[in-house]
């Protein structure tokens, strides 16, 4: 990187040169000056050995060295060939920032000489921009911060250790349409100083081209932000990409291998590696599914790669706190969870299920939860897999929300999932009682299918069911007649009432699903 271009990324007020520039070395590496340590080429020398500055000089001019940094007070006569500069930032600050610097410029020119850390990126923007500072990753997830010393407001501290904006912050700058405003605005610094109770923020997204890599937020301390903060906060957007890409890169990979580790053992009940042991407690797995959809404006706003990321990020945490062993991935269209049983019992998911179901719907996610019996083996993860698929289903369709359902407590749906996939397998029936009744309705505008459900949930009560269908009673044994004399039914038979039950409670949802989506249409 050239000292130039150094200069000119760090900001003026941070790095001043002394004079005209006469020369502008390629720098690689910035080093602290102690006396003893040995000077080189390339480097960029910071005189942190008061008092020493003169031999220092004399030492770089002999290994042609052209960069030193001393302090303002410092009046020192620089050899010919020296590039000398002066900086009040403290000098382990202006190292690990100037050291950020060089790293993401070996990373733009494709060299693999430095590790290029986000923390130390986030060091570095809290210098150029004067204030504490958040890194966001796409997902908005805190990924690195930086306090050097700056005061902070409760948000911030809140955010730093929760590794997320609070909720209830999320919700209010998602109504004043700050929230997310970044994103869309590539290179513009937003300005965010109404709240009473929050310090004022500057906020960039970090693009790449057209992709959003992250965010960057910057607080305000105790002191105002001075006059070139926007521009440096522009600066440091632009130098933050390739740090960011490295981590997406990795987090994408480290995210994939998650998927397919899950993919494995709940969908084949086998184990990809040997590696994969300590996902594998002695207990055995609780396999946990959510059934997610984003609700509101906030996330509808939102690319889905970044819906999904954002509750995978939660849901990781979330159950964390019970093992930090679980994995959390999203496969097809379901977030699982799973966990070992050592640390984890079946009351205790479900309670932290519930508080996640909560949780969600703060952020705008309408859910149902599930939860299977302990997997003590890997090929007890596949059946575990498709009792939570099955109990999901249910949920959805009775059409609930916030709930969360085990086998213990939601048997019965289970029974009727079961069926009603045999008959999803089996096609078509050749022929069935229930379809001929479901044809006389269509034609002859009659409800022998809503009569019969009714007089099947009543347990063949004719008084019971003449009751909620306002009928009397030898009304209603009348209409009964005359459906076994129209489909052949034989209700005195208890197989064919089972089977009649399942096959009416099929054509009801049918009907119902019709009706919503013919009326979806008329509203449309």
């Amino acid at each position: 990187m050239l000292l130039s271009h150094l200069v000119r990324a760090v900001g003026e007020g941070v790095l001043r040169e002394r004079g005209s520039r006469e020369v502008d070395p390629e720098l690689t590496e910035v080093l602290l000056d102690d006396g003893v340590t040995t000077i080189g080429p390339d480097q960029i020398v910071l005189a942190t050995n008061a008092g020493a500055e003169a031999d220092l000089m004399k030492r770089a001019a002999s290994v042609g060295c052209r960069a030193v940094v001393v302090a303002p007070a410092v009046g020192v006569h620089a050899p010919a060939g020296i590039a000398v500069l002066e900086s009040d930032v403290a000098w382990t600050q202006l190292f690990v920032l100037i050291r950020t610097m060089l790293l993401a410029s070996h990373d733009e020119a494709g060299s693999d000489t430095g590790p290029g850390s986000v923390h130390g990126l986030a060091d570095a923007v809290a210098v150029m921009v004067g204030g504490s500072v958040v890194v966001y990753d796409r997902a908005h997830r805190v990924v690195a911060y930086s306090v050097q010393g700056h005061e902070l407001d409760h948000v911030r501290r809140e955010t730093i250790l929760g590794r997320r904006t609070p909720d209830q912050w999320v919700r209010r700058f998602t109504a004043d349409r700050t929230a997310y405003q970044t994103y869309s605005e590539p290179g513009r610094v937003v300005r965010v100083e109404e709240y009473s109770d929050l310090h004022t923020r500057l906020r960039i997204a970090v693009h790449a081209g057209n992709d959003v890599v992250g965010e960057i937020s910057v607080a305000e301390g105790a002191e105002p932000f001075a006059s070139h903060a926007e521009a440096a906060l522009r600066r440091a957007a632009r130098l933050a990409v390739p740090v960011m890409l490295r981590h997406r890169h990795a987090h994408d990979a480290e995210q994939l291998s998650r998927e397919r580790t899950m993919r494995s053992l709940l969908w084949d009940g086998v184990q990809l590696t040997s590696a994969l042991d300590a996902a594998l407690p002695p207990g055995g797995l609780f396999a946990v599914g959510f059934d997610l959809r984003g609700d509101t404006d906030s996330l509808a706003n939102l690319p889905n790669h970044l819906v999904t990321e954002r509750f995978v990020h939660f849901l990781s945490l979330h159950f964390a706190g019970i093992d930090q062993a679980s994995l959390v991935a999203r496969i097809d269209d379901t977030y699982w969870a799973l966990v070992p049983a050592p640390s984890a019992t079946p009351d205790r998911l479900v309670n932290s299920a519930q508080r996640a179901l909560h949780q969600l719907s703060s952020m705008g996610a309408a859910a149902n939860a599930a939860v299977a019996p302990v997997a003590a083996a890997p090929d007890m993860l596949p059946p575990a897999r498709k009792i939570v698929e099955d109990l999901l289903r249910a949920a959805g369709a009775s059409g609930a929300l916030g709930t969360v359902s085990t086998p213990e407590t939601n048997w019965a749906e289970l029974v009727l999932v079961a069926a009603r996939r045999g008959l999803d397998e089996n096609g078509v029936l050749p022929y069935s009682p229930i379809q001929v009744l479901a044809e006389h309705d269509a034609q002859q505008d009659t409800n022998f299918i809503g009569t019969l459900a009714t007089f099947l949930d009543a347990f063949g009560s004719f008084s019971a069911a003449s009751a909620q269908l306002y009928l009397h009673p030898n009304t209603l044994r009348h209409r009964m007649q005359r459906i076994s004399e129209v489909s052949g039914l034989d209700l005195d038979d208890a197989d064919q009432r089972l089977a009649a039950a399942l096959l009416v409670r099929e054509a009801r949802e049918a009907k119902q699903t019709r009706e919503t989506i013919a009326g979806r249409g008329a509203h449309d």
